[in-house]
């Protein structure tokens, strides 16, 4: 169920977005990424993966929760996400990414960081904010279909 997902979300986005979007296959491993952003997604061991940069989450129907991955997918790709970076130096020691929705509330969908950095330094914190890939209004009746 999770690769049939994969590939309507797949058709989906090379309907609207053309080729800025990126697919390979690998081991029996399918990739998609969009050109010029940190999303991608991928589907493996009955698993569908979607994340930003180094942040990701496993979603499938063994979980319980493929449903909740079609939503993240399409909340990531049409609402703006907020990255904050905590800089030591010119390490990046911890990373938070986050979605903004319209209504101003904010969900975390992951926190990246390393052990080793030059924690002696003064701690420098900057933010960013990425514009929705694709308008939620162009997309809504083909994510609820798929949802569905």
């Amino acid at each position: 169920m999770n690769e049939r997902k994969f590939n309507e979300i797949q058709n989906l986005l090379k309907l609207k977005l053309g080729d800025k979007v990126i697919c390979s296959e690998e081991n029996g491993t399918k990739y998609l990424q969009i050109k010029n952003t940190e999303f991608w997604m991928s589907t493996e061991f009955e698993e569908l993966v979607v994340g930003i940069g180094l942040n990701h989450t496993h979603f499938s129907e063994k979980y319980g929760n493929l449903n909740e991955g079609i939503i993240q997918t399409f909340d990531l790709l049409t609402n703006k996400i907020k990255t904050t970076n905590f800089i030591k130096g010119k390490t990046i020691f911890k990373k938070i990414v986050e979605i903004e929705y319209p209504n101003f509330e904010i969900a975390n969908i992951g926190e990246t960081g390393i052990l080793i950095f030059p924690f002696w330094k003064k701690t420098r914190i900057e933010t960013t904010m990425t514009e929705p890939i694709i308008s939620k209004k162009e997309i809504e009746n083909e994510v609820n279909i798929i949802i569905n």
